[in-house]
């Protein structure tokens, strides 16, 4: 390589034009003099023109915190953040780029816009390099701040030899467990699973987003990731790790944290290593209903419908339920909002695939499905699964009441009721974002839970006593149960109570004069009561 080829090459690194560009510009100011000028006067014109400085003078550095609008600045910083390249319509019609770098020294940090060619540069560094910029000039930003502007009369080098001290950038990798929500700036290293590739969205002003998504792995937990814009385009597949760079967090569907990456983030494939177990090269691997625990991000689930129960409105939206079955046990999965629709064509026995659900704990602590913006639901009939008959019987026992066990699930009971206790509240409030009961703080509710005021949701509670020949249980059910039992719905009852005065015992002393020695057949679960110091059985389905 000759001595002008290696000074060409200097200028093309720092100044982010192509060889193409500035062999031109070297063309131009030998045309423009007629020739008098050589290539290396005419390279000197032009590292002159940048501000590129050929020999060893030492070069006056100002600190980040001395920038001022309007006046032109050498800064020597770190970069601590990558903004990606962007572009815009300029008023001619034409299409101009930019990016921007977080930069540090030691009076603090600032911001580095880089116009046009320059933003190329954003591409070609990473996190933690030395940038030097001559000849920028500072402007006005936004919030009051002041930004330095990299012109075309600037001139930048990465990772020049300077002699000047920096502070290093401290590697700060968030752990999934330790994510709260609102956390402005999160660095993450995780694995890839349950991706959703990029699809279009329409905003508020009639333009159009790109969306993806994906569930964050690593040691600790899980978390939903989403890619919002450009970041979205990043081509990913299910067991890739990538590390994330200045997301952000924000509280996501019924409370749940998600991971927000935005513009001014950045997400890269890693090869980085977490202690995970391999996947195998399954992705999106249904799990057994068995399987599923409170508080699972993400998961597909396969089963047959074994009972539904039809939409309602509640504070926010509507809702919709039904119970689901495979060989391994059954739960119920509850349907938010437009999901809830869905529940008006479904019927017992139908077999349904449900991908990136979620699970929550009820107010008994068991898990149950949760079917969101972001979940899906397809009907399947051709699942390799068990009949409805062949679940039922696979999972329901029937059982006397004195052979009843602490932890028995899936058993059914045949008796009477014999009473009907009165003397608690039939009605109960509960959070419409996680379905734990809700406190009554005098002017709000609040959940604890979600720590937060809400506006509640009303539910029902029945408590029986059931009788058979061996012995008696007492059994509380809920919800769609408890109304099935009582013949009216929630609303109704709410209305005897409100016509009452507010007597919540009303619509039990009703309920006692109509239900009182009828034949009744539940299934549901036994469960040992810390209160009452007794086994008690938790209605999951009224059979007759």
């Amino acid at each position: 390589m000759t001595e002008t080829d290696i000074l060409i090459e200097r200028i093309v690194k720092e100044t982010g034009k192509s060889r193409q560009e500035i062999n031109e510009m070297i063309d131009g100011r030998k045309r423009a003099t007629h020739g008098l000028l050589s290539d290396y006067g005419a390279i000197y014109a032009i590292t002159k023109e940048f501000g590129i400085i050929l020999n060893d003078e030492k070069i006056s550095f100002d600190r980040l915190s001395d920038i001022s609008p309007l006046k032109p600045f050498n800064i020597a910083g770190r970069i601590k953040i990558i903004y990606p390249v962007k572009e815009f319509q300029k008023k001619d019609g034409s299409t101009g780029k930019f990016a921007s770098l977080i930069l540090i020294d030691n009076s603090g940090e600032g911001r580095l816009v880089l116009w046009d060619t320059h933003a190329e540069i954003a591409k070609r560094v990473d996190r933690r390099d030395i940038i030097m910029v001559r000849n920028a000039y500072g402007k006005g930003g936004i919030n009051g701040s002041v930004e330095l502007h990299a012109g075309s009369l600037t001139s930048i080098t990465i990772n020049p030899k300077l002699d000047i001290s920096l502070p290093e950038i401290r590697e700060n990798i968030f752990k999934i467990e330790q994510l709260k929500a609102n956390m402005p700036s999160v660095d993450l290293i995780c694995r890839v699973t349950s991706y959703r590739p990029a699809t279009e969205f329409s905003r508020g002003d009639g333009s159009i987003g790109l969306r993806a998504s994906f569930i964050g792995e690593d040691e600790t937990g899980t978390i939903r990731v989403v890619l919002w814009n450009d970041s979205a385009r990043i081509k990913l597949g299910n067991g890739d790790t990538v590390q994330i760079e200045n997301a952000y967090t924000r509280d996501g569907i019924n409370n749940t944290i998600e991971l927000q990456i935005s513009s001014r983030s950045r997400i890269s494939i890693t090869d980085k290593k977490l202690d995970l177990p391999p996947m195998n090269g399954i992705s999106n691997k249904p799990i057994k209903i068995a399987e599923i625990k409170p508080n699972m991000p993400g998961f597909e689930v396969l089963g047959r419908i074994l009972q539904v129960y039809k939409q309602k409105s509640y504070a926010k939206g509507s809702m919709a339920s039904f119970i689901l079955g495979d060989d391994s046990g059954t739960i119920r999965t509850v349907l938010w909002d437009e999901k809830s629709e869905i529940a008006k064509e479904l019927k017992a026995g139908d077999a349904i695939q449900i991908r990136n659900a979620y699970s929550r704990a009820n107010i008994s602590e068991e898990p149950e499905v949760h079917v969101g913006r972001y979940s899906e639901i397809i009907m399947n009939q051709d699942l390799d699964m068990p009949s409805l008959n062949e679940i039922e019987r696979l999972l329901i026992k029937s059982k006397e009441i004195i052979n009843l066990e602490n932890n028995d699930r899936y058993v059914q009971i045949n008796g009477r009721i014999v009473d009907v206790d009165d003397s608690k509240k039939i009605t109960y409030m509960t959070c419409p974002n996680c379905n734990k009961r809700v406190q009554n703080t005098g002017n709000e509710w609040f959940c604890e839970s979600c720590n937060s005021s809400v506006n509640p949701d009303s539910n029902i509670i029945l408590s029986l006593l059931i009788e058979d020949n061996t012995g008696s249980i007492r059994a509380i059910s809920f919800r769609e149960n408890a109304e099935k039992i009582l013949g009216v719905d929630t609303e109704e009852i709410i209305n005897i109570i409100g016509e009452s005065g507010g007597d919540e015992s009303l619509p039990l002393r009703q309920a006692k004069e109509k239900i009182i020695n009828r034949e009744i057949s539940l299934l549901g679960r036994v469960k040992y009561s810390n209160f009452s110091e007794q086994l008690e059985f938790i209605v999951d389905k009224v059979l007759g």
